[in-house]
């Protein structure tokens, strides 16, 4: 439950509550409305006053809780959900996430490292893109699939944060490959936009194909690739960024150097204000009402109230 179609309705509990306060400090074993009875004229009853006193409080609670019940379900309790369309041909986006060693043992990103910072970063863009499909390729010394172009916001959230370097066991950084594969993923996508962002310390040195090669068939495509270099020039590792912007200059994208988690975090943003298509039909909105279970609450307390009153609780009023 995380949504109130008539929020204002709860302000109805403070009335109650202080009318139980109320109670409570004048005439805590009495009825609620302050009815005279003959509940403590007779002591007949099979049990002792003590339980009776502790059964009248009781029952007088049941009522309050009815009350609170009663007020939940006028502010129409339940969940909010979006759908996106079914056909938004929007945006088809695959990530190439480097995760050689030199993306793990890094260390300009400190306390983290740069494969680190950039796993949760990518978290945060893709909860971002709801209405695009977006795929996932890791790449250290050869490049494999993550993950197929996807709405699945849950399965790629995981898969990102599962994702680590020892998932490949070839060692090096096939930029190329990376490429290659990604686009291959693209070529049938009848998206408005194809993009692909790079995301890695930028030094090709294996792989079966060479990034330039791979960048012209990943243009012949019309799929657009936006480099983003991780990492300090003057870190532990070398950072190649003249590569990166060779291969996003090629395919009509954008380069980005992002030498701190702020500055990538705020590069993954400008790309998301980039790649926006309108979409031909609006998101659904869906509310899951809970109404009824609120309203069965205040009947079974009702229910409990009147068997206490029919008996060990009989009394004249």
């Amino acid at each position: 439950m995380d949504h109130f179609q008539r929020p204002y309705l709860l302000l109805l509990i403070f009335p109650i509550v202080a009318m139980m306060l109320f109670q409570w400090k004048n005439n805590p074993f009495g009825p609620i409305f302050f009815i005279k009875s003959d509940r403590y004229q007779k002591d007949n009853s099979l049990i002792g006053s003590s339980i009776r006193k502790t059964l009248y409080s009781f029952s007088e609670l049941l009522v309050y809780l009815s009350m609170f019940f009663l007020v939940f379900a006028a502010a129409g309790p339940g969940s909010k959900y979006k759908l996106s369309p079914d056909h938004t041909k929007g945006v088809d986006i695959m990530i190439a996430l480097d995760i050689s060693g030199s993306m793990v043992n890094s260390y300009d990103f400190l306390p983290k490292n740069r494969l680190s910072v950039s796993k949760d970063l990518l978290r945060e863009f893709i909860k971002r893109r709801i209405y695009d499909r977006i795929g996932i390729v890791v790449f250290a010394g050869a490049a494999y699939l993550q993950s197929p172009l996807s709405s699945d916001r849950f399965a790629l959230d995981e898969l990102i944060t599962d994702t680590s370097n020892e998932d490949i066991e070839e060692q090096g950084t096939a930029i190329g490959d990376a490429l290659a594969l990604s686009t291959y993923r693209l070529k049938n996508s009848e998206a408005k936009s194809k993009i692909i962002i790079l995301l890695t310390d930028g030094v090709s040195n294996t792989g079966k194909l060479d990034p330039d090669t791979a960048a012209y068939t990943t243009k012949s495509l019309g799929v657009k690739v936006y480099c983003i270099g991780i990492g300090k020039e003057e870190g532990q590792y070398e950072v190649n960024y003249e590569s990166l912007q060779k291969i996003s200059t090629n395919t009509n994208g954008k380069f980005f150097r992002a030498e701190s988690a702020e500055v990538l975090g705020n590069v993954l943003n400008e790309i998301d204000q980039l790649e926006v298509v309108e979409l031909p039909s609006k998101p659904l909105e869906i509310h899951e009402t809970q109404f009824p279970i609120f309203v069965f609450f205040v009947f079974l307390n009702l229910f409990f109230y009147f068997l206490l009153k029919i008996y060990p609780l009989k009394e004249k009023i």
